[in-house]
């Protein structure tokens, strides 16, 4: 998950805690898939702490790709390595014909010289998993690991796709020019990612769970004031957004827009200004391209060539499909407990992923997985500094992944 902006104690309004709820009976094979997973918990935690211990920055996961695809051999799933860059992509195939179901986690971690606070600490100077990738990782083996247990009743196939890079914002995309799909596009895929509810709650809701980023490069060359156009490009820009630089850490609606330009830097003989746009929504970033194109063709400065390129979906956000949200939460619901899942009723400016690379694709539902820790004192919130994870937390999106893999195999 990449952010942008320093975090406020605003983005905690947006992953309130959920009162308790029991839980329900599991369907017979989710039974099954349970008991294997509570068999090997503390098995799963060990290989989380082993990734926490040796965290790799994007676009060099070497040792984590290794680590994930030897499991997965070990298991008996068909494994590809290289995809995408260090990308992993494994099936595991039911005894019985079926839809193809897939989950994603990312593996990249991140730059950080904060101390870590737990008893496993980082061993690589200045690269940390405060953003949780180590517990979606192992979430993936964990599914991985509990489905195999029952792939003699199973009907379908489970495709994981392990992911770099995502907090460069370029790895699923790499992964998809190198066909992580193959020719087994799946029905659906599924993602989770760490949050700061409270330990064995979810989030989700349909439709822009995360926004999605835009870049907009603007060249500026000829004999003209190219300073003096800059800034009424700059001017152009900051009349777009919806939203200022104080609420970039608030929850927002969706619609919205938010600008943040960069510094002006030579090009040549000439200069280029960049900017990121964050929009919630196709209709926001429309709206966006619209006014800042449409501005920027309306200026006429003597001497002066502008030539604007707009590039959208840099960064794809989450858009999760509402048919799919409805499916998986009615059936982790059932399994986790009726009032488990929260939807999730804002959007916070400042944080993005490019899981919606693939929902592009393949119709999809993220999940925010809840690690925190009141009563420890431990508070997931990614990126910041003192991030700890509750690592019941593994179990718990294993089990959810897996009741939504399995209504949507139909099992």
């Amino acid at each position: 998950m990449r952010h942008r902006c320093r975090i406020a104690p605003l983005v905690a309004l947006a992953f309130a805690a959920l009162p308790a709820q029991a839980q329900s009976p599991a369907a017979p094979l989710q039974s099954a898939v349970d008991a294997r997973l509570s068999e090997l918990e503390a098995d799963l935690i060990a290989f989380r702490r082993d990734l926490h211990r040796h965290p790799e920055l994007s676009g060099a996961e070497e040792r984590t790709a290794r680590v994930v695809a030897e499991r997965l051999r070990a298991l008996g799933l068909e494994v590809r390595t290289g995809v995408g860059g260090h990308g992993v992509v494994a099936i595991l195939r039911g005894a019985r014909p079926g839809p193809t179901v897939a989950f994603r986690a990312d593996m990249d971690a991140v730059r950080s010289d904060a101390p870590d606070p737990v008893a496993f600490p980082s061993v690589t100077p200045g690269v940390r998993h405060i953003c949780g990738h180590d517990i979606h990782t192992t979430v993936g083996v964990a599914l991985a690991e509990g489905l195999a247990a029952v792939r003699d009743r199973l009907a379908g196939s489970l495709m994981l796709v392990f992911q770099p890079a995502e907090e460069r914002g370029t790895g699923a995309q790499a992964m998809l020019r190198d066909g992580v799909f193959g020719k087994e596009t799946p029905a659906a895929i599924f993602a989770v990612h760490t949050s700061p509810y409270e330990v064995g709650r979810l989030g989700t809701r349909p439709g822009v769970l995360l926004a999605g980023r835009d870049f907009v490069r603007v060249a500026l060359n000829g004999s003209g004031d190219l300073r003096a156009a800059a800034d009424s490009v700059r001017q152009t820009i900051a009349r777009v957004p919806t939203i200022g630089p104080d609420q970039a850490n608030a929850p927002a609606p969706e619609g919205f827009i938010y600008a943040e330009v960069g510094p002006l830097r030579r090009a040549g003989d000439g200069w280029v200004l960049g900017a990121w746009i964050t929009t919630a929504g196709d209709a926001a970033r429309a709206r966006a391209r619209r006014a800042i194109l449409e501005g920027i063709a309306r200026m006429a400065l003597p001497g002066v060539t502008i030539t604007p390129t707009y590039e959208e979906r840099t960064i794809a956000g989450v858009t999760n499909a509402p048919a799919v949200v409805e499916a998986a939460s009615a059936a982790i619901r059932s399994v986790l407990g009726e009032e488990t899942v929260q939807e999730v009723r804002s959007i916070i400016p400042s944080f993005s992923e490019d899981f919606g690379a693939f929902q592009e694709r393949v119709p999809g539902a993220m999940y925010f997985l809840g690690v925190s820790n009141q009563e420890r004192g431990w508070v997931g919130m990614p990126h910041s500094p003192d991030y700890v994870a509750d690592e019941r937390a593994i179990l718990v999106g294993a089990r959810a992944m897996v009741a939504a893999i399995l209504a949507r195999l139909g099992a």
